[in-house]
């Protein structure tokens, strides 16, 4: 069996990872949001076929990303197993009560979102419509957002354990898709 990269490395992934999932979403949400508000909408209507396709993908790589985020495979990374290894080690003996505590938070949200990675990204399902798992999955993108949320608070616990720099959103992406936004614009 292979050995994993250092502890201390993968727990710096796992927060580059939540970063990277939080961006997906907030790209997703603000293309989704423009289809709606009267100040974009004749940009999402002039480039239609973008604005059909490009939100839906920062969807599947968010969905993907916090998905696995808090999946338990072993020989990936993710926090459950993160702050196992870390919990046993007795390397986060302060911090231990308060992760768990956002994990069990996490959980609902958790199942929804492998609900839609498992059947209508990561594998297609042959028996459920596509409306009808997100029907099931009944999450929201409050709640989306808010397991992005969680998942930070989580990686930051285990990094400044160890003493490692704690990690922050980054919302240049999401500036910069709202300035195109603006930049497209056309009068009425």
């Amino acid at each position: 069996m292979p050995t994993p990269l250092p502890l201390d490395e993968r727990l710096e992934r796992a927060g580059q990872l939540v970063v990277r999932a939080r961006i997906f979403y907030d790209l997703w949400f603000t293309f989704e949001d423009a289809k709606t508000h009267s100040a974009t909408v004749d940009v999402t209507e002039r480039f239609g076929a973008f604005f059909a396709f490009d939100p839906h993908a920062h969807f599947v790589a968010f969905v993907v990303h916090i998905a696995a985020l808090f999946e338990r495979r072993y020989g990936t990374i993710n926090l459950q197993g993160l702050a196992k290894e870390a919990k046993e080690a007795i390397l986060i003996p302060a911090q231990a009560a308060e992760i768990d505590a956002l994990f069990d938070e996490a959980a609902p949200l958790v199942s929804k979102v492998t609900l839609l990675r498992s059947n209508l990204f990561a594998h297609r399902s042959a028996t459920l419509p596509y409306d009808a798992v997100f029907k099931k999955a009944n999450v929201t993108a409050d709640q989306l957002r808010d397991l992005t949320d969680i998942a930070l608070k989580i990686v930051n616990r285990l990094l400044l354990a160890r003493g490692l720099r704690d990690h922050m959103f980054n919302y240049m992406p999401l500036e910069e898709a709202k300035a195109i936004l603006e930049a497209l614009k056309c009068p009425r």
